[in-house]
């Protein structure tokens, strides 16, 4: 056999080594980035938990359910958590002071306004969703254009 008979051969070696390398990579490449990845997840899963108990405790305490003292007490300790846990997330990411503190109150907004309480213009009664108009007042809920 001469150098031009195994020419092909070689070149399908070759494209099978190179074949079955791309398949193989990932597979070596996924068990470091999964841990990374697993970590980032349950720390942003984290994050919305306790995003999520903030405004929960801002609308008991528009409803009265906790004391003035209670709701500092208790906010100041989900505040500390919640930022040790952005702090974290954005030290994995790479993130500087300044985005940090920015993110922290766009997301800390975006949750306050997705989950704010309905009310009466009135008297300031909470809705529930399809009122039409106030179960305390009798003021009309639906604005006029």
């Amino acid at each position: 056999m001469n150098a031009i008979e195994l020419l092909p051969i070689i070149c399908s070696i070759a494209l099978l080594l190179g074949l079955l390398l791309y398949l193989v990579h990932p597979l070596l490449v996924s068990g470091r980035v999964g841990a990374a990845s697993g970590s980032t997840r349950q720390l942003f899963e984290r994050k919305e938990q306790l995003l999520g108990e903030i405004v929960e405790l801002e609308l008991d305490r528009e409803l009265g359910k906790v004391s003035a003292e209670d709701f500092q007490r208790l906010f100041a300790e989900l505040e500390a958590e919640t930022l040790a846990v952005i702090g974290e997330l954005d030290r994995l990411n790479g993130a500087s002071s300044d985005q940090f503190e920015r993110r922290i109150e766009e997301e800390v907004a975006a949750l306050r306004q997705k989950t704010a309480v309905p009310r009466c213009h009135g008297c300031g009664a909470l809705q529930r969703e399809g009122d039409r108009f106030c179960p305390q007042c009798g003021a009309s809920l639906v604005e006029s254009s």
